[in-house]
């Protein structure tokens, strides 16, 4: 099991097709996060400044990781891509094992 796992966030993504016809007026790309961010956790405890609906949609991927599980679809099996389930602006995860000792 690792101690930690480490979130990235990847991208984010504007449906600005589907929040122009169902969303209300004004809305944007997530701002919440910057594309590169990253976020250390035990994988128990929600990081300062997460966004609680993202934590909640990743949640799982967080344990798969954390516990050493296979993760499908990842070059190397140990990490996950994950996205919240916004349905116009989504934000895409990567989320990895965290040794500290081998952190720069």
């Amino acid at each position: 099991m690792s101690a930690k796992v480490k979130i990235s966030v990847l991208k984010k993504i504007f449906l600005e097709d589907i929040a122009k016809k169902y969303a209300v007026d004004g809305m944007s790309v997530c701002k919440i996060y910057q594309e590169g961010q990253e976020f250390i956790t035990d994988g128990r405890t929600m990081p300062e400044g997460f966004c609680t609906w993202a934590w909640a949609d990743i949640f799982k991927d967080i344990l798969f990781v954390r516990n050493n599980m296979e993760c499908v679809g990842t070059k190397d099996e140990k990490s996950m891509v994950a996205c919240c389930t916004d349905g116009f602006r989504p934000v895409i995860f990567l989320i990895e094992p965290y040794e500290e000792n081998k952190a720069q």
